[in-house]
């Protein structure tokens, strides 16, 4: 499996891009950063998106994702979520006042986008993965993911702060390589990273070592420009060699 990191930062301001990943290719995981950074050839071989939630920078690239891929011709791609976050989607964005509804474009037939809803409780196939959207912890509706191919895969936390469900899930899940979590805030800020649905390096450790991962590989993700200095200082002074930042441009492979 290979992860291309489109975009990894929590604010789009000079060259740090919002959070977006590409899988294999032809899964997108959150479409914060898309065509900022793929050519129209590597738009074409997208099929599947997943999406965690319906904050803008994890969604502004479908925009010009859709306005692009109906230009130039017959492709398409699956838009896959929990029920209620794609809800959201077609009601609040994609609703011919914020934007074309794709999933009509050109016709609901051979719509550009088409609306995927996969269940929170089991893994479901996704192209040549397994997919499995887990609630967290955010603001608004979020899901994060366990995505696994041929018994190996990885897990990514979304917007979220300390949350149950996705922490067990990753003690108890076979394969799991690595975690990309969620780190917005650093140590000083953990009020604010509480109340708007995020995590400092200390709340993630904290995560790991209730739930007996703190050996496991971890990559921070979502990281605020603004305070990516502090972040770093912060990782230095835990002496935590298994968590790394993430950085943009970079590629994980399992």
């Amino acid at each position: 499996m290979k992860i291309e990191v489109l975009g990894c930062y929590g604010n789009i301001i000079g060259d740090y891009r919002a959070t977006g990943f590409l899988i294999n290719d032809h899964i997108l995981l959150d479409a914060g950063t898309v065509t900022e950074v793929l050519d129209d050839d590597r738009l074409k071989r997208i099929k599947h998106v997943l999406i965690s939630h319906t904050h803008i920078d994890h969604v502004k690239g479908l925009f010009p994702l859709v306005d692009e891929l109906v230009m130039m011709g017959n492709y398409s791609f699956e838009l896959i979520s929990a029920a209620g976050i794609l809800r959201s989607i077609s009601d609040n964005l994609f609703n011919d006042l914020i934007w074309p509804d794709f999933t009509a474009i050109p016709s609901e037939r051979k719509a550009i986008m088409k609306l995927r809803e996969i269940e929170t409780d089991k893994l479901s196939q996704v192209g040549d993965l397994l997919v499995q959207p887990v609630p967290v912890s955010h603001t608004v509706p979020c899901v994060g993911y366990l995505i696994k191919h041929d018994n190996i895969g990885f897990m990514y936390t979304a917007d979220t702060k300390p949350t149950e469900e996705f922490w067990e899930i990753a003690r108890e899940e076979k394969g799991i390589e690595f975690i990309i979590a969620d780190v917005s805030f650093p140590n000083r800020l953990e009020k604010l990273a509480n109340k708007s649905g995020h995590m400092t390096l200390s709340m993630l450790i904290h995560c790991l070592e209730r739930f007996g991962l703190d050996h496991m590989k971890v990559f921070t993700t979502h990281m605020k420009p603004i305070f990516l200095k502090e972040i770093l200082s912060d990782l230095v002074q835990l002496h935590y060699p298994n968590i790394k930042p993430l950085q943009q441009g970079s590629i994980l492979s399992l």
